[in-house]
């Protein structure tokens, strides 16, 4: 089982709501969440600008602090809090999770509601046919080819994997890279 990370303040803070604040929990957040952030910081024109945006406002989503609140923090608990959501942001679950990790069908991190209203845990996850690349290949943007090829390996409609963890969607990115790049010996058990 998953568990959020803490990082207690050295120097606490008073909420929004004058109340102190002694202690942050550091949650993952969504792709969806991501992708959202992104592509409201995509449009401003000055990229150092944008790249401190965008991982602030990851940095509010995953700890619950306004953007007041994340100024009134000292710089010290400030790296700590960024270095804690910065590791989770590009962890995948596997190296989340403790114990046997099977990538033939991978337990999620943080598991999702699947639009039929069920609880997901698991997906089972399939190497694309030559067929179902060469369908990735006549999406021309970059993002759609993404998710198509993960949908299809995944099972995961396009709404799904936008509630999957950061680190349970980066999981499934690196393993469709190696369906992508990998010969069939690199998929063969070690015997």
């Amino acid at each position: 089982m998953f568990e959020p990370k803490k990082h207690t303040l050295v120097w606490p803070i008073q909420s929004d709501k004058s109340e102190p604040i002694q202690t942050v929990t550091i949650h993952t957040i969504t792709m969806g969440q991501h992708r959202d952030f992104s592509q409201q910081n995509k449009s401003e024109k000055h990229k150092a600008n944008n790249d401190t945006k965008l991982l602030r406002a990851c940095i509010s989503e995953s700890t619950g602090l306004t953007e007041k609140e994340l100024k009134t923090l000292v710089t010290p608990d400030y790296t700590s809090i960024q270095n804690h959501v910065l590791e989770l942001m590009n962890a995948t679950a596997s190296q989340l999770i403790e114990g046997e990790f099977d990538k033939a069908a991978p337990t999620l991190l943080i598991p999702i509601q699947g639009d039929d209203g069920q609880q997901k845990t698991s997906y089972k996850l399939r190497p694309p046919t030559v067929a179902t690349t060469d369908l990735m290949d006549t999406h021309e943007d970059e993002w759609e080819r993404t998710i198509f090829i993960s949908s299809s390996c995944s099972g995961f409609t396009k709404a799904e994997l936008a509630r999957l963890s950061l680190p349970d969607w980066n999981q499934l990115q690196e393993r469709l890279i190696d369906f992508l790049e990998q010969p069939a010996d690199y998929f063969r058990p070690k015997t």
